[in-house]
């Protein structure tokens, strides 16, 4: 009988110590920021997005340009409507330089400090304008 008892808390401790080895796989495994849109849906003229990993494994932005991203250049003023250029809804904000994390971004009259890899929400009649640097939305 004492043996049995044995058993079954040995195998107890062992269970306890395989979950908290998943959870820490899990937890470890997961990226840190979801940033970047890889799937972009268009619906009634307002953008919804699914998230992918916008930095390289070291954290460093990975500047990619994929179909449907809209390329800001430094000083100019883009106005946000449906039948505009840049739609309403949620972007990602990437650097276009490999070297440049950090960058400041104009909306709607006020001027911001933007990192690689942040989401914005522009609406209707907003208008935006990179300061700094050039931008990739996405």
């Amino acid at each position: 009988m004492q043996a049995l008892i044995g058993v079954t808390i040995a195998l107890g401790v062992i269970c306890v110590g395989l979950i908290i080895a998943v959870v820490a796989l899990v937890v470890t495994r997961n990226p840190k920021r979801r940033s970047s849109a890889d799937d972009v849906r268009v619906k009634d003229g307002v953008r919804y997005t699914v998230y992918g990993d916008e930095e390289k494994a070291d954290g460093s932005p990975a500047v990619s340009h994929l179909e449907g991203d809209v390329i800001l250049a430094r000083g100019v003023e883009y106005r946000v409507g449906k039948d505009k250029k840049i739609i309403p809804g949620k972007y990602a904000v990437l650097s276009a330089s490999e070297k440049q994390d950090a960058f400041n971004l104009r909306i709607s009259g006020l001027v911001r400090e933007v990192r690689h890899g942040d989401d914005i929400v522009l609406g209707e009649g907003d208008t935006i304008c990179s300061v700094s640097h050039s931008v990739i939305l996405r």
